[in-house]
């Protein structure tokens, strides 16, 4: 019970010794960012002990900083919290700065691919309910609670183990999507009408949609940031954005001045699956989760799932088959290995010899399985190639 109570994955989840700061800067030209936030967020971590190297990328809109790591860390976790609180206490960001976010580089294998596929051609109006459709998917992909395993041994176990307390998936990415972007269109008649530049329009559109901070309030038990939230992602809210107010008392807002409407950055790629247009969902499987009870959810979910007219359903890139293969091959392996230790040595020695030698096979893989399982290891390729090759050796020793 205990080699199947283990978690399965096709290789082990691994971690780098890299942590990546990220600060988004909108309008932010690459000196800018250089001075206002690489420059500042590397004195401020410049004093935390554990850092190797420090390397920042300045680019129009947005600032990196890798940090890597002395291989001598060996809590990254309490690390982060160091780099995040330093980062927090840097009194001087730009106003027009987003929240750092501070995150270690960890490699995740995909478990599988889901794709959808929507009908006629990809234009925009399309690709908006495409987009719409794959989102909601992915989100109801997040919320699902685990199949139940298709393997019989795998149902048993089941029964034993506690439910989990979050869904079966934790980690589903959208590729081959273009970012959101809003396009605000102002003919030059309209702004010479009203005595504004496209410029000015732009500054003041920028200036009242954004996230600022305005400080922290420390008390006796806790520290409270404050934080002003006024940006928002759809263009009806940007249409309504005051740009001047006329003699009258009227107020012109940006709709008044032009158009504004929802839509998507520059194509610089056809997505297509099947010679249809798509969207991939690719659903990735955590440290903590089971690989084939990741894929039995996603086979379950697109199997229930019932779409608009002309949109389908897709999968492809199943990890879980090359596992099951591997744990089919390890457990057939055993037991046909049992059964002729136990054979020959029932033709040529006594039964009672032959049963307690042919009872150290599965005693001997059981036992390591559960070491393994106490040491929070999983059943990937390379610990079944080690049982598959420790198989040989403990059957080949028994006949000895």
């Amino acid at each position: 019970m205990s080699l199947f109570g283990m978690r399965r994955e096709v290789f082990p989840e691994f971690e780098l010794e890299i942590v990546l700061v990220t600060v988004p800067y909108p309008g932010a030209s690459p000196e800018e960012v250089e001075e206002g936030i690489c420059q500042k967020i590397e004195e401020a971590v410049s004093a935390i002990s554990g850092i190797r190297k420090q390397t920042s990328v300045a680019k129009e809109g947005s600032g990196f900083l890798v940090l890597e790591l002395e291989p001598s860390v060996r809590d990254v976790q309490k690390l982060l919290a160091e780099v995040r609180s330093e980062i927090d206490n840097i009194p001087s960001f730009p106003q027009l700065a987003l929240d750092p976010e501070v995150k270690q580089i960890t490699f995740r294998a995909p478990a599988i691919h889901l794709g959808i596929t929507g009908p006629g051609k990809f234009d925009e109006d399309s690709e908006l309910k495409l987009r719409e459709l794959t989102e909601q998917i992915r989100n109801e992909l997040m919320q699902l609670p685990p199949a139940p395993p298709t393997d019989p041994i795998g149902g048993f176990l089941a029964a034993f183990k506690p439910a989990r307390e979050s869904g079966a998936i934790t980690s589903a990415v959208l590729v081959g999507v273009r970012p959101y972007q809003i396009d605000v269109e102002i003919p030059e008649e309209s702004l010479l009408r009203h005595g504004l530049s496209l410029i000015e329009v732009a500054q003041i559109i920028r200036r009242e949609n954004l996230e600022f901070p305005g400080g922290t309030i420390r008390t006796s038990g806790q520290e409270l940031v404050i934080r002003g939230k006024n940006k928002s992602d759809q263009g009806e809210l940007i249409e309504r954005i005051k740009v001047v107010a006329q003699p009258n008392g009227d107020v012109l807002t940006v709709a008044d001045l032009g158009s504004v409407r929802d839509a998507f950055e520059d194509r610089t790629a056809i997505d297509e699956i099947d010679g249809r247009p798509g969207m991939v969902i690719r659903v990735e499987r955590t440290s903590d989760e089971d690989l084939l009870t990741v894929v039995d959810t996603v086979k379950k979910y697109v199997a229930e799932k019932q779409l608009p007219p002309g949109y389908r359903l897709t999968t492809w890139g199943d990890q879980s088959i090359d596992v099951k293969d591997r744990l089919d091959m390890l457990v057939s392996n055993g037991i046909q290995g049992l059964i002729l230790v136990f054979v020959v040595l029932s033709l040529f020695l006594e039964l009672k010899l032959a049963f307690w030698v042919a009872l150290g096979i599965p005693v001997s893989v059981l036992g390591a399985s559960a070491v393994l399982l106490m040491m929070d290891q999983t059943l990937n390729m390379l610990t079944m190639f080690a049982f598959l090759l420790a198989l040989g050796i403990v059957v080949d020793d028994a006949i000895v």
